[in-house]
């Protein structure tokens, strides 16, 4: 049984490795923000508007963060990939991907077909946003710090097919040896 996690700031392509490493292991797929899109449709407002929402109030914040540590309480053999998941689920194999912020940028404005000065703008506020919200609500400070993760994974120089080899040789030998 595993639990991994996955985190990258946007752009990394924390979503397209974690959909292929689930269906690789046969492992369920969650994500945060497919998590907060559906929470914002429900609440009928759109990303950006609950992104507002959540630097107004920590309700929306604090609620997705209790279904994260939730789901991993309660469940196993699943790759979660979110800002936060690796803290909620802190006995979960802890994946950090990486990638230089201009290609961060440029996927995000390739993928959601904005501008790059737009992608840009956009990524810094929202990333700006909730790094002070976890600072504020958990006093967390310095979440890409490698010693946060037990593998950090570079894709920029990985496909996602490198990305998923490398992770799942090494998560599934890590939680062979802590079955031990």
């Amino acid at each position: 049984m595993a639990k991994i996690t996955i985190f990258g700031l946007s752009g990394t392509g924390k979503s397209t490795a974690g959909k292929l490493l689930s269906s690789k292991l046969g492992y369920q797929f969650m994500s945060t923000g497919n998590m907060f899109r559906a929470y914002a449709a429900s609440l009928g407002m759109t990303l950006a508007e609950l992104e507002v929402a959540s630097e107004q109030t920590d309700v929306h914040d604090r609620q997705l963060d209790k279904n994260t540590a939730e789901y991993g309480n309660t469940h196993n053999d699943f790759v979660f990939e979110s800002r936060l998941a690796w803290y909620f689920i802190p006995d979960s194999f802890k994946v950090h991907l990486t990638c230089p912020f201009d290609i961060r940028v440029n996927r995000i404005a390739q993928r959601e077909q904005k501008t790059f000065e737009v992608a840009k703008e956009e990524t810094m506020h929202r990333e700006t946003s909730s790094f002070g919200r976890y600072k504020d609500y958990y006093g967390l400070e310095d979440i890409p710090n490698p010693k946060n993760f037990d593998l950090i994974v570079d894709t920029e120089h990985n496909s996602p097919e490198q990305v998923v080899e490398i992770a799942s040789k090494t998560a599934i030998a890590a939680a062979r040896s802590s079955a031990k």
